[in-house]
């Protein structure tokens, strides 16, 4: 059995959008929050 699925071109270009967003506009959020976190003494 094959793992293969097809996408269409339009599909790949909304997933790609999808990850362009979140690495270029969530993660810079995140990295934020989590920095703050660290420095107050809050990591795990």
């Amino acid at each position: 059995m094959s793992d293969y699925i097809p996408m269409t071109a339009s599909g790949y270009a909304k997933i790609r959008a999808e990850i362009e967003r979140l690495e270029n506009e969530e993660m810079p959020i995140v990295r934020e929050a989590l920095a703050n976190a660290r420095s107050e003494g809050l990591s795990p």
